[in-house]
Formats: structure tokens, sequence, C-alpha cells
């Protein structure tokens, strides 16, 4: 389930107006307009003049004047040239020259403007190249079927409840037992089932290899036993690119699991690059694009129009007063995250690392009203436990893992049980001192969890 992951960037405070030329006023001369006490409309007729009697001689009147002006100006003006042409003839006959060439054309300034320069690109007809790009790169996509657990708490007893939802996947690679696939790390959270449907249809169980809630990126792992030849002939790996070298304005693909329908295609432009966005806490430099992206997206690819993967899409604006503001993760900077996640373990339930504290969910609200930092809350401390021989007390704050931030219980139980027990672990965390939180850093020996 594609998470609400909304970033409000206008006040509802804005406001928009018509085109000035659709605000056509209508002015009234000839008559008035009132409404009166019961909301009716009364059209009254202005006054009208009476005409007064010997209109029509007036009119004669002023015909004939005009008649004698019109004639007495021609024989001035006909004196006039003839005299001009008597004593300046030969400025008289330049004068007739300019006037009398109905043809005479006015030369332009001699000001030259340099023509933009374009590059040669041909002729493309752009839906053939998506087209193209769509059959080429659809065997590497991949829809995801997820059932989540979410636990709230009613007078402070906990509740669970179960939702199914979905995202998507992109197979990114395979090792010698599992086909591997990228998505987002909001897309398997606080899952208990996940499958993946490939592009042959066929349907199959994924468990989480290797997560980074900081960076919303996870891999999920297929088992390759699980595959048919014939399945195997119909997927492919995506050709991952450069998301540095991609230029605003260029064409991008999205393709994505959209409202869990199942693999469908959208196309706009790379808006922009290196937006700094903050979602649910955490900070991220995303890819912008107006190329639609939906609930159920979330972890799908954004191609540029050679096919190669040049983001992974996690998250758009959502407003009645905002259109096609849409974010990816980048390649370049997602792709050393993919990889180490790739070579992570796959551990068995007696294999997973134990920390070895209590934690207590609480509301975002408390944190904001107390000026506490975001983080878990460790409510107890296991006696014995890796973390109380770290020196971690009731009360911390835990921030990281591995440098990996933390906000919910859940991203901290996947931060320390994808490593093996007996690995060592940087924990990060505040703790209060003198009503003031102060960062410190501890290096905890993760042990086996006790039977």
């Amino acid at each position: 389930m594609d998470s609400n992951q909304n970033e409000t960037l206008h006040s509802n405070s804005d406001t928009y107006h018509f085109w000035a030329e659709d605000q056509i006023p209508v002015q009234n001369t000839e008559q008035t307009i009132e409404i009166d006490g019961t909301d009716s409309i009364k059209i009254e007729d202005a006054p009208v003049k009476k005409k007064k009697n010997g209109g029509f001689k007036k009119i004669l009147g002023c015909i004939g004047l005009a008649a004698c002006f019109g004639l007495v100006a021609g024989v001035a003006f006909f004196g006039v040239k003839l005299a001009y042409t008597h004593f300046f003839p030969e400025a008289a006959q330049n004068m007739e020259e300019i006037v009398i060439q109905p043809d005479a054309v006015l030369k332009k300034p001699d000001i030259t403007i340099a023509t933009t320069s374009l590059s040669e690109v041909g002729e493309t007809d752009a839906s053939e190249t998506v087209a193209t790009v769509v059959e080429q790169t659809m065997p590497a996509m991949v829809s995801i079927q997820a059932l989540y657990t979410n636990t709230s708490y009613f007078f402070g007893r906990p509740v669970v409840n179960e939702s199914e939802g979905g995202g998507s996947g992109i197979i990114v690679g395979s090792n010698e037992t599992d086909l591997l696939i990228a998505t987002n790390y909001h897309v398997i959270e606080n899952t208990s089932t996940l499958k993946a449907v490939l592009a042959d249809g066929t349907t199959h169980n994924v468990t989480v290899k290797g997560s980074d809630a900081a960076a919303d990126l996870a891999i999920l792992a297929l088992p390759l036993s699980d595959l048919t030849e014939d399945t195997l002939s119909k997927i492919d790996v995506a050709v991952l690119g450069d998301s540095d070298s991609a230029k605003i304005g260029q064409m991008v693909i999205a393709i994505g699991n959209a409202l869990g329908y199942g693999p469908s295609v959208t196309v706009g432009y790379l808006s922009a690059k290196d937006r700094e966005i903050t979602i649910e806490g955490n900070d991220m430099i995303l890819l912008q694009t107006n190329a639609a992206i939906n609930s159920g997206n979330s972890g799908g690819a954004l191609l540029n129009t050679k096919g190669e993967v040049i983001g992974i899409n996690n998250a758009k604006l959502s407003s009645t007063e905002i259109e096609g503001i849409c974010f990816a993760i980048p390649i370049s900077k997602a792709t050393p995250i993919l990889e180490e996640l790739m070579t992570r373990e796959i551990l068995a339930e007696e294999e997973k690392g134990y920390l070895g504290v209590s934690v207590q969910e609480l509301d975002s609200t408390i944190f904001e009203y107390y000026n506490w930092p975001q983080g878990v809350y460790v409510s107890a401390v296991t006696e014995g436990s890796a973390a109380e021989k770290a020196g971690i007390y009731r009360g911390d704050i835990i921030t990281h893992v591995n440098g990996a931030k933390v906000t919910t219980a859940n991203q901290l139980v996947n931060a320390v049980t994808s490593h093996r027990y007996g690995t060592v672990v940087e924990i990060t965390l505040q703790r209060i001192n003198n009503g003031k939180f102060e960062e410190h850093t501890f290096s905890v020996t993760l042990q086996q969890k006790p039977e």
C-alpha cells in the first residue's frame, strides 16, 4: 500500500483568478436594474428625451454649411499648391514623386538576430518510442501484493488490524538461489505476507532480504526454485541507468501497479532534479516528474526513452490545488544502497541479532509537545542483554542504527534483525541530561534471541 507521503507546498490562502479576457464588464447605458426586497428583479426604462419641433430644418442647415466649407477649403488648397509650384518648382517635383508612388516600400533597419540553434533529432513518433520501451522493459516489472498489520490503541490496549494493499517492484538481479526485486521500504513496512506477480501473471511468495528505512528502499528475494523454465523465459533484469546525467525536460515513462490493478503506464517529463523534500520526518533528495504516480506505483520504475531505470517512484503531492508533482528516488543514489541490500544474508529466526530492549509506540504529537527528538522510545531494557551491556538505559530515544534513521518500532526491529547475532552495530540515541537531550553512539554486539 502506497502510504500518503504528502508535503504541502502552498497554503490554502492562495487565490486564483480567471484570465482578464474572461472578465467582460456589462455596460448599462439605456436601462437601470434594481433588486427589490423580495429578491425579484425589476427592469425600468430609462427616461426618453422628447424630440423638439424643427429638427428637419436644422439638419438641412448643417448639410449646407458643410458643403460651403468643403468648397472653400478645396479652393484654398488648390491656390496654395499652385503658388508653391510657381515659386519652388524643384521641390514640388520631388514631392510629387514621393506622393504618387503607390508601390513604395519602407526599408527595415539592417539588424540581424541569430536564429536559435537546434540539434538534429530526426523525425520520431513519441507514441511508438513509448510503446517500444514498454514492450522491452515490462518483463522486468513486478506487482507486489501485501497483507499489512497495523496496531492501534484503545484505552491503552493494543488492537491489531489487518489490511490488504500493494505496490510495485523492479527485478534488479539474481544470485545462486534468489531472484532479487527492488522496491520501496514503505511498501513492505508492517507486512505479514508479501507476494510478487511477475510479467507472465504468476504469483510467488517473497521475503525481505534487506531494507533501509531512511533511503526508503528494500530488496525482496524470490527463490529461483519456485520458478518454471517458462516463467524464467518471460522475465528480465532491468537495466539501471544514470540519473545524474538525466536532463530536465526529457521524456520519462512510469510503470507500476497503480491502485493495485496491475502494471500500467504513464508518460511525462523530468520536471526537476535534486528536489529536497521531507516525508514523514525523513529528508530526501529526489527527482521530480509530472508523469502520473498513484497509490500502488511506489517501488516502480521511472524510465528514460532508452528503457533505462533512472528512478524508483516513491511519492507524490496530493491536493485539489496541485497537479503533476510526483517524485522518484534517483537511481544513481539508490544503486549502492541496493547493492548492499542484495548482499545481505537471509537469516533464519534463530540466527537473527537481538538487542534486548522493549520499546513503546508514542504518538508524534507527544514528541512535538515535549520537543523530543524523533526516534524510538526505550521503555525497558532486558537484564543481561546486549543493550544493557552497551550502556543503553530506559528513557533513551534510539534515532539511528548503523547511520540509518529509525522512527518506528518496526524500523528498529528490521534494522537489528537484518544482522546475524554476534555482529557489532552502531546504535545512536538521544539521552536527556539536565533537561536537555544529548546524542550518544554505542557499539553493540548483538546477541542470539533467547528461547
